[in-house]
């Protein structure tokens, strides 16, 4: 089993992609270990409101796993995340046991779990515009970005220069293809160099 660890705020809409193009022809369960007002796993699929136990329950033994794993479509299951952010604290032996309990999946993507809890994995962090001056320690990473006027070329040094691996840029009303396709092919994102003539355009312009 492949796992893949998501570290982010908004990545449904990332997970949701990235989950189908793999369940194309394996198995994936999909895990979170956060709840947001606004949108979760099970919404992605129409299941919100049906909820009664979630993931804390089964670490402290008060339902089986059975009973919490949802079949989401074809090739797709999820477990209910926590109902309440602060309902257990989560232990890495947790973890180990859970691990050894789905091991039939081909593919786990985990959201919202502390990367130290977890040995065998690919960590995948978005971060925005804003945040690429700060420590990447993930395996990749890549920049959902909301501005139509950020320009990636003037951060080229600075990106692949990271230590992890540069998946691309995902703009506003774009999909993810390139990002999936760069993680599963495990490559990097090359980045245009600016040209001098719009250097010296760009100085002028500010």
């Amino acid at each position: 089993m492949e796992v893949f660890l998501i570290n982010s705020n908004n990545n449904l809409g990332f997970i949701d992609e990235f989950s189908k193009k793999l369940s194309e022809n394996k198995s994936v369960l999909l895990l979170s270990f956060t709840r947001d007002k606004n949108e979760n796993i099970e919404d992605l699929y129409e299941r919100g409101g049906m909820i009664t136990y979630d993931i804390c329950d089964y670490f402290l033994d008060l339902i089986d796993l059975d009973k919490i794993i949802v079949k989401a479509c074809e090739n797709i299951d999820f477990i209910i995340p926590p109902l309440l952010n602060s309902k257990y604290q989560i232990k890495k032996e947790d973890i180990s046991r859970l691990l050894e309990k789905i091991n039939t999946y081909d593919y786990l993507i985990i959201n919202g779990l502390d990367e130290s809890l977890i040995d065998e994995k690919k960590e995948i962090q978005i971060i925005s515009e804003n945040q690429i001056k700060e420590e990447i320690k993930s395996d990749y990473f890549f920049i959902n970005s909301y501005d139509k006027y950020f320009d990636i070329r003037e951060y080229r040094d600075e990106i692949l220069g990271k230590s992890s691996k540069f998946l691309g840029l995902k703009e506003k009303d774009s999909s993810y293809d390139k990002i999936i396709s760069n993680i599963l092919e495990d490559k990097n994102e090359d980045i245009q160099k600016i040209g001098f003539f719009e250097k010296i355009k760009k100085k002028l312009a500010q």
